[in-house]
């Protein structure tokens, strides 16, 4: 699935530019950490990462009830993320 979105302006990075759904959400964290890649952390209301994954409830109705979810950056620093829907 690809979904684009209008924005107002030029993205300077902060919100996710680009996501990836994935099956296995820990494989791929660990095999990108492998090759360099640093993933973000978040403490936030409704949102904590733990080893850069976060649980996440709610989803897109037709995917599952819940995900979980992994950001990083980058070389240009641009948001990317990655998603494991489950049921």
């Amino acid at each position: 699935m690809f979904c684009l979105f209008a924005s107002a302006g030029a993205a300077e990075g902060a919100f996710t530019q680009l996501a990836f759904s994935v099956d296995d959400i820990e494989t791929e964290v660990a095999d990108l950490r492998r090759r360099g890649v640093v993933f973000e952390e978040y403490d936030l209301p409704g949102m904590r990462t733990v080893d850069g994954i976060a649980d996440i409830a709610g989803n897109y109705p037709s995917k599952g009830t819940r995900e979980r979810g992994a950001w990083f950056r980058d070389s240009e620093g641009n948001m990317l993320g990655m998603g494991q829907s489950l049921p």
